[in-house]
């Protein structure tokens, strides 16, 4: 070992790798420590190593980020090239993460902070090519994790690098499609890797895609989704995270975050949500205060001689704000507009005092913070009831009834509404527009014949307490970018109860789901769902339906009495269950169809009409602790080209078979127990493979097989 390296003095080796090695050094002349990487240009790798040390030393002379470990000279010394960089005291992220000793909140904010690291390399032009854990460091500044991403020997600078065509560069388990694929990389290959960190730190270092060889593994990233993660990969964090890992592995770039710092922006917003969810919650509207009276003056409206005003119109001119205006029993056919903060009371109850509209709304709310109480806002043929178009007001017990809509939101309005009605004739009970806020608690929205609630493009609404339905369309319409939080609401005897458009976010908690012509809850493709204690029952369909590239999570739900599945999972659709019933169902009580993949944990799925769990060509499911009893058809059934794993599972009283596999299909079975059931514990298609075994199985029933003639031969126990 040499004393000294250029200017620097050598105190000990750190380590050794392939390339070189990297000692402990220190700058006699600042008096700092530095962490010196050295490689012989004689040795085997000297021209690579020599190339990646210019590429990292260029990068670094572009980036200055305290998540970014800051490289200082890069030189040579008697045939020795070398590194001068800053020196970090801390462990590999790889190293913490395998451990399995630091909590996943830790985990998950040191990956926040290298995305905010990458965000800035990436804005200067530096792609880092090789992300993964072991390039990243963690010390400890106090009790708070810090992050500091390093080795950017093989980034590409600008549009084109020093790598030759057709040369990846980097680790094959961090590689994006598009980059296996072209061999071009971009700031989103960045994020795909970013996106596999995030998968092993919820896992516990299991990879995404995982293979036996590089060339499987090449195969699994350009073709396959992620495996699926486990209903225990999500303890102790929140179930947001779902939507983030997905959406960050993403095959296509364009569906991936747009930039770092937008994916850790991400992982932030779900670790500080205080109920775990794959959504953004929005931030109801302060409940605004009742203006204060500045003059103790009210004006009195109605007819009979004691209104003070015979026109609601007249007195918004008259009054000033903070003053109250009562309005008598009364029918009153104008159109107004309230632009101050004033406070409109009816005197009677809402169906006696009436404002019918005569040309527009009824009634246009442009004010800051106005209060209306108990009357009811008609529109005439062709116009909504209400449309607030902007502040924070609020309306208590009224009635909107709309031609077109009951009442209308407008973009930076965010209005609230206690214990109203909404009704349509002819569209929807509340439209909130792009941009648009709402809070509803209390009410009901009924008698529409298009959407009940529809939440536009971009914006944010919260139900607590609303009746939905009866009504002839769907109950509540998300949009894409819209996001929703509903609690202790009930949908009730309409076309579909939710449904979510592709983008969109919905969190339903406590929420009756119920007697809809389609399906409880609709989730289409890119949409992102959490329901949690809900009851998804009596739908002519399924009690829900999760469509293409939709990511749906239930916790302690009811699939009950559909007349088709419970919940089925089309292609390419993610569906998370813990602890939910799934019972008396028509369909399969699970139905996992082609490219979809299922998460179920302590689940019980019984008494179906037909097969507990079907799980489709291509389709791949991991049930936890479920159990799979009653029903009339297979307990389970594995159709060809399907994969399942069964982990502590009962399989049991079913009249059928406890589980059946067809002939390509995959089934494994860890620590289960089949037994009472009709016709055996396990039956094989003619064709089809044994069930791999793990640990100790209970299967009483036996085992059995079609033969070539059709007829069932019992097997040894495997």
């Amino acid at each position: 070992m040499r004393e000294r390296l250029g200017k620097f003095e050598v105190v000990r080796l750190l380590g050794k790798g392939a390339m070189g090695e990297v000692y402990l050094g220190r700058d006699p002349r600042l008096g700092r420590e530095v962490a010196l990487k050295v490689i012989s240009a004689g040795s085997a790798f000297g021209e690579e190593a020599q190339a990646r040390f210019e590429r990292e030393a260029r990068a670094a002379a572009l980036l200055n980020h305290p998540h970014v470990v800051t490289v200082f000279e890069f030189g040579e010394d008697e045939g020795l090239h070398y590194l001068a960089m800053e020196y970090v005291q801390g462990e590999e992220l790889e190293v913490l993460i395998q451990e399995g000793k630091t909590p996943k909140a830790e985990l998950l904010e040191v990956l926040a902070q290298v995305c905010e690291g990458l965000a800035y390399a990436h804005e200067h032009g530096v792609i880092h090519r090789d992300i993964k854990p072991a390039n990243i460091l963690v010390t400890r500044h106090g009790k708070r994790p810090h992050a500091k991403l390093m080795d950017f020997g093989v980034a590409q600078m600008g549009p084109s690098g020093l790598t030759q065509t057709g040369t990846w560069m980097g680790t094959v388990s961090y590689m994006a499609p598009e980059y296996l694929d072209t061999g071009k990389s971009t700031a989103s290959s960045d994020i795909f890797a970013l996106g596999v960190i995030l998968y092993e730190i919820l896992t516990g270092g299991r990879k995404p895609f995982h293979g036996d060889t590089t060339t499987s593994v090449l195969n699994r990233i350009l073709l396959h989704p992620p495996e699926p993660l486990r209903p225990v990969d999500m303890k102790d964090v929140s179930g947001r995270l779902l939507a983030a890992v997905e959406r960050a592995l993403a095959k296509r770039p364009v569906d991936r975050y747009p930039d770092a710092e937008a994916l850790g922006s991400a992982i932030r917003e779900a670790m500080s949500g205080a109920v775990e969810v794959p959504v953004v919650a929005p931030a109801p509207p302060a409940a605004p205060k009742p203006p204060k009276e500045t003059t103790g003056q009210r004006i009195l409206v109605g007819k009979g001689g004691q209104g003070q005003c015979l026109s609601l119109k007249v007195a918004l001119r008259q009054a000033k704000p903070g003053m109250e205006i009562i309005l008598m029993p009364g029918l009153y056919r104008e159109s107004v507009v309230v632009d101050q903060d004033v406070i409109i009371r009816a005197l009677g109850k809402p169906d006696e005092v009436v404002l019918e509209g005569v040309s527009g709304p009824a009634l246009v709310l442009d004010a800051r913070s106005a209060s209306l109480h108990g009357f009811t806002l008609r529109a005439p043929e062709g116009e909504v009831a209400l449309r607030v178009t902007s502040g924070a007001s609020s309306l208590e017990g009224c009635v909107m009834d709309g031609r077109v809509a009951g009442a209308e939101v407008k973009a930076g309005a965010a209005p609230r509404f206690v214990d109203c009605a909404f009704r349509c004739s002819g569209g929807s009970g509340l439209v909130v527009a792009e941009g648009g806020q709402t809070r509803l608690q209390g009410g009901v929205v009924e008698g529409f014949r298009d959407t009940g609630i529809l939440v536009g493009s971009g914006a944010q609404t919260s139900l607590h307490g609303v009746q939905v339905g009866p009504g002839d369309g769907v109950g509540l319409k998300v949009q894409a970018r819209a996001q929703v939080v509903v609690e202790d609401s009930g949908f009730t005897a309409l076309s579909g109860a939710v449904e979510v458009e592709p983008d969109g976010h919905v969190q339903l908690t406590r929420c009756r789901l119920l007697d809809s012509r389609f399906a409880g809850l609709l989730a289409l493709e890119r949409s992102h769902a959490v329901l949690e204690s809900c009851d998804l029952g009596n739908h002519t369909c399924s009690g829900a339906h999760v469509l293409a590239g939709a990511n749906v999570m239930f916790r302690q739900c009811r699939m009950v009495a559909n007349a088709g599945f419970g919940v089925s999972v089309m292609d390419r659709g993610l569906a998370t269950l813990d602890g939910c019933v799934i019972q008396a169902n028509g369909g399969a009580g699970l139905l996992i169809h082609h490219g979809a993949t299922v998460q179920a944990r302590g689940c019980t799925i019984s008494e179906g009409r037909s097969m507990g769990v079907d799980c489709d060509e291509g389709g791949q499911a991991v049930l936890e602790s479920c159990e799979i009893s009653g029903n009339a058809g297979p307990g389970v059934q594995v159709e060809p080209g399907g994969s399942l794993l069964l982990v502590r599972c009962t399989l049991k009283d079913g009249r059928d078979t406890g589980l059946l596999l067809l002939e390509d299909s995959q089934a494994t079975l860890e620590e289960c127990v089949a037994h009472r059931n009709a016709r055996g514990g396990i039956l094989l298609a003619k064709d089809a493979a044994d069930p791999v075994m793990r640990g100790t199985n209970r299967i009483e029933d036996g085992f059995q097989r079609v033969d070539g003639g059709g007829h069932l031969v019992k097997m040894a126990p495997l």
